[in-house]
């Protein structure tokens, strides 16, 4: 994207477009978790606690949440498992179990990098690495 115009016409605009339009949805996804997982939680909490039935749109939202968060991790550990070799596969069910953490790591992540963006715009905050030098 520092040549979106180069890109575009390397690309075709079709598919420049569906590459910004799943980039955007990336940094949405990522971003806006935390409120999903709020929303189903306070969903699930006022179930337990209720004594009347829910209404209509509380029952649709839930829905809604249970659908995009199973979609979501599902999609997510499906393009994973395709990656893997029959003997990584074995302890996949790992991955399984903290997907959920991941993805709110992945928020934290993301939400940070927006602060940072906002209060110390020219701050580059790298992962140190070693010095690569090629073996002779």
């Amino acid at each position: 994207m520092r040549a979106p115009r180069r890109l575009a016409a390397d690309l075709g605009w079709r598919s420049f477009l569906v590459a910004q339009v799943l980039f955007a949805g990336m940094l949405a996804s990522v971003m806006l978790h935390p409120l999903l997982l709020a929303t189903f939680a306070m969903i699930v909490v006022d179930l337990v606690t209720r004594t009347e039935p829910i209404g209509t749109a509380r029952s649709l939202l839930l829905l809604v949440d249970v659908v995009n968060i199973g979609c979501g991790y599902a999609s997510f550990l499906l393009l994973g498992w395709q990656t893997l070799t029959r003997r990584e596969r074995s302890g996949f069910w790992k991955v399984v179990l903290a997907t959920p953490l991941y993805w709110a790591m992945m928020s934290v992540a993301g939400w940070r990098a927006v602060w940072q963006l906002w209060r110390r715009p020219h701050f580059w905050e790298k992962t140190p690495h070693e010095q690569f030098t090629a073996d002779p």
